[in-house]
């Protein structure tokens, strides 16, 4: 009766070791591939998030919506691109809820408030699926809208501010909006609050020409940003600075309850004048 032949220890041990090789190799690949995947997808979010703003202005003769999630009008008229979360029962969120914790379905209900969800209505496109580590440091829950507009683009609604004419309100007060950035990915930890409007230290703010940092700025891909900009394309930006990158880390692992303007090294400024050069408002 012939014998079955079976691997013998050494042979075992051999294909163990050239599967943990091949595990080795293919592993870091792989978490490669799905970054990029990560980034094609979040910059097609903001071309459609962009895309989405620039049609709402065509179809209300020039008029931009509001960069503010409680966007509301004197009058009363609602022109927030966003809204703010609610519960099922339609019920306003506070932006330092604890209990009941803040949920992505009420983060949703808020952005089916908006005047860009008619435009935009898949709840996915306002979430990148790098921005899986951000969590609200009141609740605990992860924060689901990642990106956020820029003030200067209508987020002061009274007329009776000081900054109400410092900011756009028309798309055609916009110059070059090619390079004029819409959409921007916030690394915000306070909830929802403040994190559906973008700010940095711009002169209309700090009273100088020197220009800061003061929103923070999130760094979902690598060293990158992923931006929409005013004429409906997006693209994502390079951090040259390094502390462009060590300021967002320093931000969310402080837990900052208040961000202050900061500005940075005198040489480091490559990324803070991109981002002035970006910034709608021309002072």
């Amino acid at each position: 009766m012939a014998r079955l032949k079976g691997f013998t220890l050494i042979e075992l041990l051999i294909v163990i070791a050239i599967i943990a090789v091949l595990m080795a190799i293919l592993m870091p690949a792989l978490s490669l591939a799905k970054k990029k995947a990560a980034t094609i997808i979040c910059l097609s979010n903001s071309k459609n998030l962009a895309l989405g703003w620039y049609i709402y202005m065509q179809d209300n003769d020039g008029r931009i919506m509001s960069s503010e999630d409680n966007g509301v009008e004197p009058g009363g008229n609602y022109v927030g691109w966003i809204g703010i979360p609610r519960d099922p029962d339609g019920n306003l969120l506070s932006n330092t809820q604890t209990d009941p914790p803040v949920t992505d379905a009420d983060e949703i209900r808020g952005i089916e408030r908006g005047l860009l969800y008619p435009y935009v209505k898949d709840p996915d496109a306002y979430h990148c699926p790098a921005d899986n580590i951000r969590k609200s440091m009141y609740d605990g829950t992860k924060v689901f809208v990642t990106y956020s507009v820029p003030r200067c683009l209508y987020g002061v609604l009274n007329p009776g501010s000081s900054l109400y004419r410092l900011q756009i309100r028309r798309f055609d007060e916009i110059t070059s909006p090619a390079i004029r950035y819409v959409f921007v990915e916030a690394a915000e930890t306070r909830n929802w609050n403040s994190s559906h409007h973008f700010v940095i230290g711009a002169p209309e703010y700090t009273g100088t020409t020197r220009w800061a940092w003061w929103g923070p700025l999130a760094v979902n891909h690598g060293d990158s940003s992923v931006m929409g900009f005013c004429d409906g394309h997006s693209e994502a930006r390079k951090w040259r600075d390094r502390f462009t990158i060590e300021r967002v880390d320093k931000l969310i692992d402080q837990g900052v309850t208040l961000y202050g303007i900061e500005y940075p090294p005198d040489d480091q400024i490559l990324d803070i004048r991109y981002m002035a050069q970006g910034w709608a408002y021309r002072h």
